[in-house]
């Protein structure tokens, strides 16, 4: 089976508390997502926005169980459906010789204003395609 470098419940942070965010400020996180098999759509990718609370820093959100820490809550949730990005994928195989596929894409968060707005670009061969979505 295809190894998959993870590690759950980190937290990383955008802004320090008490920070001031311009109204033009953005910040782009890249992505990648790994497939053992194609036999279902890609899906939705959705990404959860947490705030800590807490005091200091911390590098964790969730404990061992899953269950998110008092000091961390939920935001938002930003959402894109990537079944469109399927038909672009090609098939790659590992050093054992097990096939898979992997979508590289970027998230581009705009801070400022009333919401949380978001543009997720990938490279289609030749050109960058962009699709905006909103916070929920």
């Amino acid at each position: 089976m295809l190894g998959v470098n993870r590690i759950d419940g980190i937290f990383t942070t955008w802004f320090k508390k008490h920070s001031v965010i311009g109204e033009e400020l953005s910040k782009t996180f890249s992505y990648r997502n790994t497939y053992t098999t194609l036999d279902h759509d890609l899906g939705t990718f959705s990404v959860g926005i947490y705030a800590y609370e807490g005091e200091g820093d911390t590098d964790w959100a969730w404990d061992e169980s899953g269950n998110l820490f008092p000091s961390i809550r939920r935001v938002c949730t930003l959402k894109a459906d990537l079944s469109g990005l399927q038909r672009l994928l090609k098939v790659q195989k590992s050093s054992e010789g097990q096939e898979f596929w992997e979508v590289f894409y970027h998230v581009n968060v705009l801070f400022g204003g009333t919401a949380l707005k978001a543009r997720m670009t990938w490279y289609e061969g030749v050109s960058i395609f962009t699709l905006a979505f909103t916070s929920h």
